[in-house]
Protein backbone atom coordinates (compact mmCIF):
# COMPACT_ATOMS: atom_id res chain seq x y z
CA UNK A 1 0.00 0.00 0.00
CA UNK A 2 0.89 3.24 -0.96
CA UNK A 3 -0.34 6.66 0.81
CA UNK A 4 -0.10 10.44 -0.17
CA UNK A 5 -1.40 11.91 2.88
CA UNK A 6 -2.80 15.34 0.57
CA UNK A 7 -4.71 17.37 3.28
CA UNK A 8 -2.73 18.16 6.28
CA UNK A 9 -2.21 21.50 8.60
CA UNK A 10 1.36 22.14 9.88
CA UNK A 11 0.87 22.72 13.48
CA UNK A 12 0.48 26.38 13.60
CA UNK A 13 -1.91 28.91 14.87
CA UNK A 14 -2.46 31.20 11.93
CA UNK A 15 -4.30 29.11 8.93
CA UNK A 16 -4.65 31.91 6.38
CA UNK A 17 -1.83 34.21 5.53
CA UNK A 18 -2.83 37.49 6.19
CA UNK A 19 0.18 39.04 4.23
CA UNK A 20 1.62 40.26 7.23
CA UNK A 21 4.84 39.17 9.03
CA UNK A 22 4.84 36.30 11.39
CA UNK A 23 3.93 37.89 15.19
CA UNK A 24 2.58 40.89 13.55
CA UNK A 25 -1.30 39.66 13.38
CA UNK A 26 -2.70 36.66 15.28
CA UNK A 27 -4.56 35.82 12.00
CA UNK A 28 -6.93 33.20 11.71
CA UNK A 29 -6.47 30.56 14.23
CA UNK A 30 -6.70 26.28 13.94
CA UNK A 31 -9.36 26.04 16.60
CA UNK A 32 -12.02 23.97 14.57
CA UNK A 33 -14.24 26.61 15.19
CA UNK A 34 -14.34 25.38 19.11
CA UNK A 35 -14.18 28.26 21.83
CA UNK A 36 -11.97 27.79 24.60
CA UNK A 37 -13.54 27.53 28.22
CA UNK A 38 -13.85 30.51 30.25
CA UNK A 39 -11.10 30.58 32.79
CA UNK A 40 -12.55 29.95 36.44
CA UNK A 41 -14.12 32.69 38.25
CA UNK A 42 -15.09 34.46 34.64
CA UNK A 43 -18.56 32.65 34.09
CA UNK A 44 -17.57 29.38 32.89
CA UNK A 45 -19.56 26.27 34.08
CA UNK A 46 -20.14 26.74 37.35
CA UNK A 47 -18.88 29.90 37.69
CA UNK A 48 -21.93 32.92 37.30
CA UNK A 49 -23.46 33.46 34.30
CA UNK A 50 -25.47 30.66 33.53
CA UNK A 51 -25.79 32.53 29.76
CA UNK A 52 -22.25 32.27 29.10
CA UNK A 53 -21.26 28.63 30.95
CA UNK A 54 -24.42 26.53 29.12
CA UNK A 55 -23.13 27.36 25.29
CA UNK A 56 -19.22 26.68 26.72
CA UNK A 57 -20.06 23.84 28.64
CA UNK A 58 -21.95 22.46 25.25
CA UNK A 59 -18.93 23.08 23.09
CA UNK A 60 -16.38 21.56 25.59
CA UNK A 61 -18.39 18.48 26.17
CA UNK A 62 -18.79 17.91 21.90
CA UNK A 63 -15.06 18.25 21.95
CA UNK A 64 -14.14 15.44 24.70
CA UNK A 65 -17.07 12.99 23.12
CA UNK A 66 -15.56 13.50 19.94
CA UNK A 67 -11.96 12.67 21.48
CA UNK A 68 -13.10 10.10 23.22
CA UNK A 69 -14.65 8.62 20.22
CA UNK A 70 -11.38 8.64 18.08
CA UNK A 71 -9.02 7.75 21.26
CA UNK A 72 -7.54 10.55 20.43
CA UNK A 73 -5.12 13.03 23.13
CA UNK A 74 -5.57 16.39 24.30
CA UNK A 75 -3.22 18.36 21.66
CA UNK A 76 0.04 19.94 22.92
CA UNK A 77 1.50 23.03 21.53
CA UNK A 78 4.86 22.52 20.03
CA UNK A 79 6.97 25.10 18.10
CA UNK A 80 7.42 25.36 14.35
CA UNK A 81 11.14 23.35 15.17
CA UNK A 82 9.13 20.22 17.21
CA UNK A 83 6.70 20.59 14.52
CA UNK A 84 8.63 20.04 11.49
CA UNK A 85 10.88 17.27 13.21
CA UNK A 86 7.69 15.32 14.25
CA UNK A 87 6.08 15.27 11.22
CA UNK A 88 9.29 13.89 10.02
CA UNK A 89 9.29 11.21 12.18
CA UNK A 90 5.99 10.49 11.04
CA UNK A 91 7.13 9.32 7.78
CA UNK A 92 9.75 7.74 9.02
CA UNK A 93 7.28 5.84 11.44
CA UNK A 94 4.82 4.83 8.64
CA UNK A 95 6.58 2.51 5.79
CA UNK A 96 3.68 3.40 3.20
CA UNK A 97 3.16 7.03 4.08
CA UNK A 98 5.41 8.57 1.13
CA UNK A 99 4.69 12.23 1.38
CA UNK A 100 2.53 15.00 3.45
CA UNK A 101 0.62 17.63 1.83
CA UNK A 102 0.63 20.80 4.12
CA UNK A 103 -2.39 22.69 3.08
CA UNK A 104 -1.72 25.79 5.62
CA UNK A 105 1.74 26.15 7.51
CA UNK A 106 1.04 29.76 9.16
CA UNK A 107 2.27 31.40 6.20
CA UNK A 108 3.52 31.15 2.10
CA UNK A 109 6.79 31.58 2.91
CA UNK A 110 7.27 29.27 5.89
CA UNK A 111 5.15 26.70 3.89
CA UNK A 112 7.98 26.93 1.02
CA UNK A 113 11.35 26.81 3.19
CA UNK A 114 9.17 23.66 5.14
CA UNK A 115 8.93 21.73 1.60
CA UNK A 116 11.93 22.66 0.45
CA UNK A 117 13.67 21.43 3.68
CA UNK A 118 12.32 18.07 2.87
CA UNK A 119 12.14 17.16 -0.87
CA UNK A 120 10.11 14.50 -1.72
CA UNK A 121 8.98 14.25 1.61
CA UNK A 122 6.54 16.91 2.32
CA UNK A 123 4.62 19.16 -0.75
CA UNK A 124 2.75 22.39 0.81
CA UNK A 125 0.31 24.74 -0.80
CA UNK A 126 0.01 28.55 -0.46
CA UNK A 127 -2.79 29.46 1.71
CA UNK A 128 -2.74 33.08 1.63
CA UNK A 129 -5.98 35.36 1.74
CA UNK A 130 -7.65 35.67 -1.94
CA UNK A 131 -9.27 38.93 -1.23
CA UNK A 132 -5.78 40.30 -0.55
CA UNK A 133 -4.85 42.99 -3.33
CA UNK A 134 -1.84 41.25 -5.09
CA UNK A 135 -3.22 37.36 -4.52
CA UNK A 136 -2.39 36.68 -7.83
CA UNK A 137 1.09 37.75 -7.49
CA UNK A 138 1.71 36.09 -4.13
CA UNK A 139 0.21 33.19 -6.15
CA UNK A 140 2.81 33.15 -8.57
CA UNK A 141 5.73 33.77 -6.47
CA UNK A 142 4.36 30.94 -4.18
CA UNK A 143 4.61 28.86 -7.13
CA UNK A 144 7.78 29.77 -9.01
CA UNK A 145 9.89 31.05 -6.38
CA UNK A 146 9.10 29.44 -3.69
CA UNK A 147 7.63 26.04 -5.12
CA UNK A 148 4.59 25.38 -3.67
CA UNK A 149 2.40 22.82 -5.33
CA UNK A 150 -1.31 24.40 -5.14
CA UNK A 151 -3.27 26.76 -2.85
CA UNK A 152 -5.94 26.52 -0.25
CA UNK A 153 -9.12 28.62 0.27
CA UNK A 154 -11.60 28.73 3.31
CA UNK A 155 -14.74 29.99 1.59
CA UNK A 156 -16.66 30.66 4.31
CA UNK A 157 -13.96 33.63 5.58
CA UNK A 158 -14.19 34.89 1.48
CA UNK A 159 -16.35 38.09 1.83
CA UNK A 160 -17.27 38.36 -1.57
CA UNK A 161 -18.87 35.50 -3.98
CA UNK A 162 -16.37 33.39 -5.33
CA UNK A 163 -17.55 33.46 -8.58
CA UNK A 164 -17.66 37.52 -8.31
CA UNK A 165 -15.23 39.11 -11.53
CA UNK A 166 -12.52 40.43 -9.15
CA UNK A 167 -11.70 37.25 -8.55
CA UNK A 168 -10.62 36.34 -11.85
CA UNK A 169 -7.17 37.32 -12.13
CA UNK A 170 -6.69 34.99 -9.37
CA UNK A 171 -8.06 32.03 -11.17
CA UNK A 172 -6.60 33.00 -14.44
CA UNK A 173 -3.21 33.02 -12.47
CA UNK A 174 -3.64 29.14 -11.01
CA UNK A 175 -4.94 27.61 -14.13
CA UNK A 176 -1.96 29.24 -16.06
CA UNK A 177 0.40 28.14 -13.16
CA UNK A 178 -1.32 24.43 -13.64
CA UNK A 179 -1.95 23.92 -9.65
CA UNK A 180 -5.13 22.85 -7.97
CA UNK A 181 -6.92 24.75 -5.87
CA UNK A 182 -8.38 23.34 -2.76
CA UNK A 183 -11.79 25.15 -1.71
CA UNK A 184 -13.22 24.20 2.07
CA UNK A 185 -16.72 24.02 1.56
CA UNK A 186 -19.44 23.41 4.22
CA UNK A 187 -19.30 24.20 8.07
CA UNK A 188 -16.46 25.57 9.14
CA UNK A 189 -14.95 23.80 12.12
CA UNK A 190 -16.73 21.32 14.47
CA UNK A 191 -19.49 22.14 17.45
CA UNK A 192 -19.68 25.85 17.20
CA UNK A 193 -18.45 26.79 13.80
CA UNK A 194 -19.68 28.51 11.14
CA UNK A 195 -22.86 27.02 9.28
CA UNK A 196 -24.18 29.89 7.20
CA UNK A 197 -22.49 31.77 4.91
CA UNK A 198 -22.13 33.21 0.75
CA UNK A 199 -19.87 30.73 0.24
CA UNK A 200 -20.38 27.85 2.23
CA UNK A 201 -22.16 25.48 -0.85
CA UNK A 202 -19.57 23.87 -2.88
CA UNK A 203 -22.19 25.56 -5.83
CA UNK A 204 -20.26 28.51 -5.35
CA UNK A 205 -17.61 27.52 -7.23
CA UNK A 206 -19.71 26.07 -10.28
CA UNK A 207 -18.92 29.70 -12.49
CA UNK A 208 -15.63 29.60 -11.98
CA UNK A 209 -15.24 26.15 -12.74
CA UNK A 210 -16.74 26.16 -16.14
CA UNK A 211 -15.19 29.55 -16.79
CA UNK A 212 -11.90 28.23 -15.59
CA UNK A 213 -11.85 24.55 -17.06
CA UNK A 214 -8.31 24.03 -16.63
CA UNK A 215 -8.23 24.78 -13.12
CA UNK A 216 -7.74 20.85 -10.87
CA UNK A 217 -10.56 21.65 -8.40
CA UNK A 218 -10.58 19.72 -4.86
CA UNK A 219 -13.42 19.32 -2.61
CA UNK A 220 -12.28 18.33 0.60
CA UNK A 221 -14.40 16.40 3.73
CA UNK A 222 -16.61 14.70 0.40
CA UNK A 223 -18.53 18.27 0.89
CA UNK A 224 -18.91 18.30 4.33
CA UNK A 225 -22.58 18.40 4.48
CA UNK A 226 -23.03 19.19 0.43
CA UNK A 227 -23.41 15.58 -0.78
CA UNK A 228 -26.36 16.06 -3.17
CA UNK A 229 -24.37 19.69 -4.30
CA UNK A 230 -21.29 18.36 -4.57
CA UNK A 231 -22.45 15.42 -6.16
CA UNK A 232 -23.82 18.00 -8.76
CA UNK A 233 -20.69 19.85 -9.24
CA UNK A 234 -18.54 16.95 -10.00
CA UNK A 235 -20.81 15.69 -12.24
CA UNK A 236 -21.19 18.79 -14.35
CA UNK A 237 -17.60 20.05 -13.79
CA UNK A 238 -15.29 17.93 -14.64
CA UNK A 239 -12.27 19.44 -13.42
CA UNK A 240 -13.20 18.63 -9.64
CA UNK A 241 -12.49 16.47 -7.45
CA UNK A 242 -12.93 15.43 -3.77
CA UNK A 243 -11.20 14.73 -1.05
CA UNK A 244 -11.87 12.32 1.71
CA UNK A 245 -10.33 14.10 4.50
CA UNK A 246 -11.05 13.87 8.77
CA UNK A 247 -13.26 12.41 11.07
CA UNK A 248 -16.19 13.47 8.57
CA UNK A 249 -18.27 13.84 11.85
CA UNK A 250 -20.24 15.71 10.03
CA UNK A 251 -22.12 12.70 8.85
CA UNK A 252 -23.52 12.71 12.42
CA UNK A 253 -26.19 15.59 11.45
CA UNK A 254 -27.65 14.96 7.97
CA UNK A 255 -31.14 14.22 7.92
CA UNK A 256 -30.97 11.06 6.33
CA UNK A 257 -28.19 8.67 7.16
CA UNK A 258 -25.24 8.74 5.37
CA UNK A 259 -21.97 6.68 5.51
CA UNK A 260 -17.94 6.40 4.76
CA UNK A 261 -19.53 2.83 2.88
CA UNK A 262 -22.43 5.13 1.33
CA UNK A 263 -19.83 8.14 0.20
CA UNK A 264 -17.25 6.25 -1.44
CA UNK A 265 -19.98 4.16 -3.39
CA UNK A 266 -21.73 7.18 -4.47
CA UNK A 267 -18.98 9.49 -5.36
CA UNK A 268 -17.01 6.13 -7.00
CA UNK A 269 -20.84 5.34 -9.56
CA UNK A 270 -20.77 9.47 -10.23
CA UNK A 271 -17.20 10.47 -11.26
CA UNK A 272 -15.09 7.30 -10.86
CA UNK A 273 -11.81 6.43 -8.37
CA UNK A 274 -9.62 8.39 -10.81
CA UNK A 275 -10.97 12.25 -9.11
CA UNK A 276 -11.31 10.77 -5.22
CA UNK A 277 -8.01 11.88 -3.17
CA UNK A 278 -7.57 10.05 0.36
CA UNK A 279 -6.92 13.07 3.12
CA UNK A 280 -6.99 12.73 6.67
CA UNK A 281 -6.85 16.61 7.94
CA UNK A 282 -4.40 16.42 10.74
CA UNK A 283 -3.01 18.74 12.30
CA UNK A 284 -1.80 18.65 16.45
CA UNK A 285 0.02 16.07 18.39
CA UNK A 286 0.46 14.34 19.71
CA UNK A 287 -2.04 12.93 17.01
CA UNK A 288 0.26 13.06 14.36
CA UNK A 289 -0.87 11.11 11.33
CA UNK A 290 -4.22 10.39 11.88
CA UNK A 291 -4.06 6.43 11.24
CA UNK A 292 -7.87 6.02 12.63
CA UNK A 293 -8.92 7.66 9.89
CA UNK A 294 -6.96 5.68 6.94
CA UNK A 295 -8.25 2.40 8.49
CA UNK A 296 -12.17 3.35 8.29
CA UNK A 297 -11.63 4.71 4.78
CA UNK A 298 -9.64 1.76 3.27
CA UNK A 299 -12.41 -0.74 5.22
CA UNK A 300 -15.02 1.57 3.76
CA UNK A 301 -13.30 1.46 0.05
CA UNK A 302 -13.04 -2.46 0.53
CA UNK A 303 -16.80 -3.03 1.62
CA UNK A 304 -18.53 -1.39 -1.41
CA UNK A 305 -16.31 -3.41 -3.56
CA UNK A 306 -12.95 -0.70 -4.65
CA UNK A 307 -10.15 -3.08 -6.20
CA UNK A 308 -6.92 -2.68 -5.53
CA UNK A 309 -6.10 -0.64 -7.82
CA UNK A 310 -8.83 1.68 -7.21
CA UNK A 311 -7.89 2.10 -3.65
CA UNK A 312 -4.08 2.62 -5.29
CA UNK A 313 -5.45 5.62 -7.39
CA UNK A 314 -7.41 7.33 -3.90
CA UNK A 315 -4.69 6.61 -1.77
CA UNK A 316 -2.03 7.70 -4.11
CA UNK A 317 -1.74 8.34 -7.79
CA UNK A 318 -4.23 10.71 -7.94
CA UNK A 319 -2.24 12.96 -5.58
CA UNK A 320 0.90 12.28 -7.13
CA UNK A 321 -0.58 13.03 -10.52
CA UNK A 322 -2.14 15.99 -9.38
CA UNK A 323 0.72 17.55 -8.02
CA UNK A 324 3.67 15.96 -9.83
CA UNK A 325 4.99 13.99 -7.15
CA UNK A 326 7.57 10.84 -8.12
CA UNK A 327 8.40 8.31 -5.62
CA UNK A 328 11.73 8.02 -4.98
CA UNK A 329 13.77 4.83 -6.45
CA UNK A 330 14.45 2.19 -4.15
Amino acid sequence: MRVIDSHIHFPEDKIIDDGKARGASSGTGYTSGRSPSAAPGAGGAGQGSPTRSRPEAWLDTEKARWEAAWRFPPAIKVSLEEGERLWDAELDKYEYLKAVVFVTAGGNGFASELAARHPGRFLAYAHHDPELPDAPERLEKAVKKGGLKGYKILAPKVSKPLSDPSFDPLWECAQSLGIPILFHFGIMGGAGGIASQININPLAIHDTAKRFPRIPIIVPHFGCGYVFETLNLCWACPNVSIDTSGSNQWMRWMPYDVTLESLFRKYRETIGPSRILFGTDSSWFPRGFTQAYLDVQVRAMADVGYSEDERDQVLFRNAAALLGFREPAP
